[in-house]
């Protein structure tokens, strides 16, 4: 808004015109391209600014002028953290824990909702230094395999993000009472909730840096997002 005010009525229609023109301004003869610039700073504008500005709708018209507006999205979740790997309310033991998750399918940008059935692959969770929540206490020790992030179906969620279906399933683990006491088995047990997933707009590509907690790739191909130990990479295509 403060740029409108700051051209005035005449202005802000040579501000037009220079837009309209932006893609043939990037064929233009130096000289001719110093004139151009010129004319962008004599409205108040930064020339700089106005050709990112270009290249930020070019780049958005290749995703929404999509074909059926559809785009495809590969998804890859990690994560890195130390969960508790003991099942029930009453104990904690900690653990070093890697997981995996990657996800296929299409999107309908303008509308924001799934199209078809998305596909999904689980990889294994890898469990090491599994520790009592009290450095000086016994650790714990798993009776079997944790697992972390297991996908069981993804579906439609609320306000244009996607509902993911996870459970946990903790081991059958022996534990120590009372930090050297004598050990008790805890019960192995599945922990199901949803997860709601945010899909991140191909458009964000244009706006590189506006949002602090979303990244571009190195190869310029994906968009990067991390949060609460996963780290989620969108790698959006059209066909």
């Amino acid at each position: 808004m403060r740029v409108w005010n700051a051209v005035g009525p005449k202005g802000l229609c040579l501000l037009l015109a220079l837009c309209a023109t932006l893609p043939v301004a990037a064929q233009m003869s130096k000289e001719d391209q110093a004139i151009y610039d010129q004319m962008v700073k004599s409205v108040g504008m930064d020339p700089a600014a106005v050709a990112q500005a270009q290249g930020s709708v070019d780049s958005s018209r290749r995703w929404t002028e999509a074909k059926d507006g559809v785009v495809y999205y590969h998804i890859v979740g990690a994560y890195k953290g130390a969960p508790n790997v003991i099942g029930g309310s009453d104990w904690i033991g900690r653990a070093d824990v890697t997981d995996r998750v990657e996800i296929d399918l299409a999107w309908k940008l303008d509308e924001a909702m799934l199209v078809g059935t998305p596909h999904f692959k689980n990889f294994k969770s890898v469990v090491a230094k599994v520790r009592n929540g009290e450095p000086k206490c016994k650790a714990p020790v798993l009776k079997g395999e944790f697992e972390y992030f297991e996908l069981m179906g993804i579906k439609q969620g609320l306000s244009g993000t996607l509902e993911m279906q996870v459970q946990t399933k903790f081991p059958a683990a022996s534990v120590t009472q009372f930090c050297t006491g004598a050990s008790v088995v805890v019960p192995a047990s599945v922990k199901q909730e949803p997860e709601q997933l945010i899909i991140i707009s191909p458009v964000a590509f244009g706006m590189a840096g506006r949002d602090p907690k979303v990244r571009v790739s190195a190869d310029k191909k994906s968009l990067i997002t991390s949060s609460a130990g996963w780290t989620w990479t969108y790698t959006p295509s059209v066909k």
